[in-house]
């Protein structure tokens, strides 16, 4: 099972939001009021990035500043309830774990800590939102894994459409920075709409 970190396992909104509008300044973007959240979970990240007048050439600009940003104050992000416990169940039943994200592997371990990284065979940082189907074909070489043995587990349509184009099957969680109505848009294989849901699926 891969897992996408902010907004599958840890809950990372308020920080993105507040970070987002901070940056906002920095790199001449429009920022997002509270009253607008709801709005833009049921975009696609290319979606958002027209709406926020962002071009693609800014965003490893902006990704940094992020990362940065949350290396600071990762104390403002936390792990969904309950996430904890799931993870060492599924390791402990014999899955295989890891993270592909678009954040940093520092940030990874910083949030995650020592003893539940340790439950993952790979943790893949660093990726462009869009470029993740070749970190998955990658960890799928690195533990020498075929396509039919892995789920990437995410919450915005780039995580699934990479997931399809590295040919492996994708599941849905509606707990992350997109709507489960938008996300059932790019045909997961699940929609988790809860941890509850997760632990029947698995």
């Amino acid at each position: 099972i891969i897992f996408d970190m902010d907004g599958t396992l840890v809950d990372s909104f308020s920080f993105f939001l507040g970070a987002l509008n901070q940056l906002a300044k920095k790199h001449k973007f429009k920022s997002v009021g509270l009253h607008e959240v709801e709005y833009y979970q049921h975009l696609s990240p290319k979606e958002i990035m027209k709406e926020m007048n962002v071009p693609k050439w800014k965003l490893p600009w902006i990704a940094k500043d992020f990362i940065r940003l949350m290396k600071e104050r990762d104390q403002e992000v936390y792990m969904f309830e309950g996430m904890r416990d799931q993870l060492i169940e599924l390791h402990n039943r014999g899955y295989t774990l890891a993270i592909i994200t678009s954040n940093s592997t520092e940030n990874c371990h910083n949030l995650l800590g020592a003893e539940l990284c340790g439950l993952f065979a790979h943790i893949d940082g660093g990726s462009s939102i869009f470029g993740k189907a070749k970190r998955i074909k990658r960890v799928l070489n690195i533990l020498n894994l075929s396509k039919d043995q892995v789920i990437y587990v995410g919450d915005q349509t780039t995580d699934g459409e990479a997931a399809h184009r590295a040919g492996i099957d994708f599941a849905a969680v509606g707990w992350g920075y997109t709507s489960a109505e938008k996300l059932k848009t790019i045909q997961p294989k699940v929609v988790l709409k809860d941890l509850a849901t997760m632990k029947e699926f698995f």
